[in-house]
């Protein structure tokens, strides 16, 4: 998507219908709109996330903050006048894939005797400019607009200053959202869909293989479609949870916001904030060592046959009988030595010497290890598995101590926050009693949820268990019984497929995040400032698409990089993004920032500006004086990279003007 222009009517303070023409051309993909703050940036940025999706409201907005997008002046005037109401509107004009869009939305808004403004959707209009076609249908165009950029990770590409550094800190359950819109960006959604196909093929193929069978083979049938429509409503079931999760995330977020206004009067909220902080900390530690204990239930079964090991072992040294010292000398040597009655150093003996009684002694321990071999070489085989056995008892008794140690240290630390809660309620602040409560309230239902979600992982891993067995029943079955040929067959071929398919989909996943990882390695050193490239390593990107930065020795060091390089994280990472899915070329996709400087050094700036223009196809900055200055400005001229410049000028309360200038001229 290449973003042609922006047109605004009566929205926010653009009074009227005002236009953007945004640079993309090949050289000139950068557009700068200047603005102090309150001149109209955000409205900006309202407008095209409006536009595009249909939202009315940003993230930094409370979900009860009485926000209108309809321009006051206009609303004014239509009071003062006939009272017909106002329509604002946005337009956005763009590409795809080499062809011509256009969106429209609308709001109707109305504003009565005590000043309330009543605003709700009027229409939305998608355009296919060359084919003439429209859709009206607000589902239909917002599924549309997300198969060019999924909602999930729009954020990615459309954000301010405070957005872009948060994306390096997004919560559990964010990162599952997240990290689903990454698959869909990167493609490998399509993978896991072809794959539903598959799944959905196969277990209509074992209810009709289910129908022709009889006996032990059809009850074993039964019992596996049993199973997968277990996990397929435990996988129902986490999802939901995990809205829920997300759900809580926001609701917690603006609570904290109004929480912040009481930092001053109340320093436990500071104290509650900090350990809540190492609770998270703590929390992901403990998932963490949860999540290898996960790991360890694959060499479970072979720890299950210790005792039998044992067991086994003792039946061969009973059967051997004492311990036999080790014999290294070939039978045939000592028969020789035997008949020669000569010593290997040369020397004879009499048959009847101490020296002949020892070879016969060796002949026949020989004799015997040679018969028994096979034996002897089944104990060193068994002697090895407990080996591996007993070790992974010790690797397993560690971790399962080092998650109860996190486990007690999280318990600790929510008895903790418990305690500076009900210091919290005895405050005779109504408001802030009420929002504890609502807080208390929301922690609760996500502390349950997270519970619910631990104990559906461990029914999982049982329902993957009793599937490895009952596929290992069917197996035996189908050599005994005489089932139709043809579905069994189908069923094999589904099966391989499957398998086939998910060595795919975790191999093609793993090669995207280690370019990803590479990607956003070398993206991230060339922004960093001397310091930072000293002090960090390389670019981690998890399974599920967070981040972490390693350090020089290695070790985690997120946690301790500051805010303005976590805004160069984020930017190296959706760079990154940008580079992979758009394979050779580069991603038709702008990069739409609102006041992105903020907290960035004048060497990270400087160094962003060097390097965006060359990985992007268009690049949209909504800046400030401070952040745009003469050297940033020489910095593009010296280039020729910026396709528009607009200034915007506040004329009268609640109007701003869009100008367009020269940029050499300002």
């Amino acid at each position: 998507m290449i973003i042609q222009s922006l047109t605004l009517q009566h929205f926010r303070q653009f009074y009227g219908v005002q236009k953007l023409i945004f640079g993309s051309e090949e050289d000139e993909i950068v557009t700068v709109i200047l603005g102090e703050n309150g001149r109209g940036k955000t409205g900006i940025y309202r407008a095209m996330i409006f536009g595009l999706y249909g939202d009315q409201k940003l993230e930094q907005d409370s979900s009860d903050a009485s926000l209108t997008l309809t321009n006051t002046k206009a609303l004014q005037e239509d009071f003062e006048s006939n009272r017909n109401g106002v329509e604002s509107k946005v337009i956005v004009e763009f590409l795809h894939e080499g062809k011509a869009y256009s969106i429209e939305r609308s709001l109707f808004s109305i504003m009565d005797e005590k000043g309330k403004v009543i605003e709700r959707v009027q229409h939305v209009i998608l355009s296919d400019k060359e084919n003439s076609q429209t859709i009206q249908d607000e589902v239909m165009v917002n599924e549309w607009m997300d198969n060019i950029l999924d909602t999930r990770v729009k954020d990615y590409f459309f954000f301010d200053g405070e957005r872009i550094e948060r994306l390096t800190r997004a919560a559990v359950e964010q990162r599952n959202e997240i990290s689903s819109g990454i698959k869909n960006l990167l493609k490998i959604d399509h993978l896991l869909k072809a794959k539903k196909v598959l799944a959905h093929l196969q277990r209509q193929t074992t209810k009709e293989l289910q129908k022709h069978s009889t006996g032990d083979y059809q009850k074993k049938l039964q019992e596996k479609i049993e199973i997968e429509e277990n996990v397929e409503a435990i996988y129902q079931k986490k999802e939901m949870l995990l809205q829920r999760l997300s759900k809580n995330e926001s609701i917690l977020a603006e609570i904290e916001k109004k929480l912040n206004s009481y930092k001053g009067k109340l320093s436990e909220i500071e104290r509650r904030e900090e350990l809540e902080k190492q609770l998270q900390k703590e929390d992901q530690e403990a998932e963490y060592a949860f999540q290898r204990l996960q790991e360890f239930n694959q060499t479970l079964p072979y720890m299950l046959a210790k005792n039998t090991l044992y067991s086994v072992k003792s039946q061969i040294d009973a059967y051997l009988g004492e311990e036999i010292t080790d014999v290294s000398i070939s039978v045939e040597l000592i028969n020789q030595l035997l008949e020669d009655l000569t010593c290997i150093c040369g020397n004879t003996f009499k048959d009847d010497s101490s020296e002949y009684r020892a070879l016969k002694s060796l002949q026949k321990a020989a004799g015997y290890k040679l018969e028994k071999a096979a034996y002897f070489e089944l104990k060193a085989n068994i002697m090895k598995l407990i080996g591996f056995v007993e070790d992974k008892e010790t690797q397993l008794q560690h971790l399962l101590e080092q998650f109860e140690r996190e486990e007690q240290e999280v318990e600790d630390l929510r008895a903790q926050i418990e305690a500076v809660n009900r210091k919290l309620k005895d405050t005779k602040i109504e408001d802030l009693d009420q929002l504890n409560e609502k807080r208390e309230n929301v922690y609760d239902e996500r502390a349950n949820a997270r519970h619910e979600l631990q104990e559906l992982d461990e029914q999982l891993i049982q329902l993957n268990n009793q599937k490895e067995q009952n596929q290992l029943a069917l197996t035996n079955l189908k050599v005994k019984s005489g089932v139709h040929m043809q579905l069994v067959e189908k069923q094999n071929e589904l099966e391989k497929s499957i398998k086939a398919m998910d060595e795919l989909i975790l191999g093609f996943e793993a090669d995207v995040i280690s370019e990803l990882e590479m990607l956003s390695t070398q993206n991230f050193k060339y922004l960093l400032d001397e310091s930072g490239q000293m002090n960090i390593k390389s670019v981690q990107v998890e399974k599920d698409y967070s981040l972490e930065v390693l350090n020089v020795y290695n070790h985690p060091f997120l946690a301790n990089i500051s805010q303005g390089q976590r805004q160069v994280l984020s930017l190296s990472f959706i760079t990154a993004l940008a580079q992979v899915a758009g394979g050779t070329n580069t991603l038709e996709m702008p990069l739409f920032m609102d006041t992105p400087f903020g907290r960035l050094s004048g060497k990270h700036q400087n160094n962003l500006l060097d390097f965006i223009p060359n990985v992007c196809s268009q690049w949209i900055l909504l800046v400030t004086d401070r952040e745009f200055g003469s050297s940033e400005r020489e910095q593009f001229i010296s280039r020729g990279q910026v396709g528009k410049f607009y200034r915007l000028d506040s004329t009268e309360p609640s109007v701003t003007k869009i100008i367009e200038e020269s940029l050499q001229t300002v």
